[in-house]
């Protein structure tokens, strides 16, 4: 049998160090990339694992390096309830899998596998539970956003306010909080959070058909 070759993303080096032990002790061949490049890295994974956490304060920094990843090899992200911004950017940039921290070590391991045969993974509590901030119809035309209303969902997702989203997109605070209770409105949420967990919602319904179970 193969042995699965795995890019291990982790910038803590106690939980690197422990999650690269675990892993090793299932069969697979652990390098740690410690958020470098992967050609840095010098690394042919079959799989990489990213734990989100180690971008906590650059979304772009995780959305560049997983797109790099997604060019060699099936990326995995290693994702918390409360950083679910941060499983939207990574999914933006083309991971096809992810499980939550609090997941066991058998489960990684199935998601890991399944990455490498081809196949996508999705954390079941975690699809559940942004799965259950999409409206009963979705995509139906009275849900359907227009361009400029995906952008401005976009930049709320990643914790940004009214002022900065402006200045991003060249638009005045005031059409900004528009956008905004527009957004809301056709969510059926009710505050910024729950527009967090509404964009990672479409999301998963967009790029996974539905989610792996045991």
């Amino acid at each position: 049998m193969k042995t699965v070759r795995v890019v291990l993303v982790e910038d803590s080096p106690v939980f690197r160090s422990a999650l690269r032990s675990l892993l090793s002790e299932q069969g697979l061949a652990i390098t740690s990339a410690n958020g470098t490049s992967c050609h840095k890295a010098g690394c042919q994974p079959d799989v990489v694992l990213v734990d989100v956490g180690t971008f906590a304060q650059s979304a772009q920094a995780l959305e560049e390096l997983v797109r790099e990843y997604a060019r060699v090899a099936p990326v995995l992200l290693l994702t918390r309830e409360d950083r679910l911004e941060m499983l939207l950017v990574g999914l933006k940039g083309g991971a096809v899998g992810f499980v939550e921290q609090s997941a066991s070590m058998k489960e990684l391991q199935k998601a890991i596998l399944a990455l490498a045969e081809g196949n996508t993974w999705c954390d079941v509590k975690a699809f559940q539970k942004v799965m259950s901030f999409l409206p009963v119809l979705p995509y139906s035309k009275q849900f359907e956003l227009t361009e400029r209303e995906e952008e401005v969902l976009s930049h709320v997702s990643l914790g940004q306010s009214n002022k900065e989203i402006a200045a991003h997109l060249g638009l005045s605070p005031q059409s900004v909080k528009v956008y905004v209770s527009n957004l809301l409105r056709k969510s059926g949420v009710s505050n910024r959070s729950g527009l967090t967990h509404y964009a990672v919602a479409r999301t998963l319904a967009r790029t996974q058909s539905s989610p792996k179970t045991e």
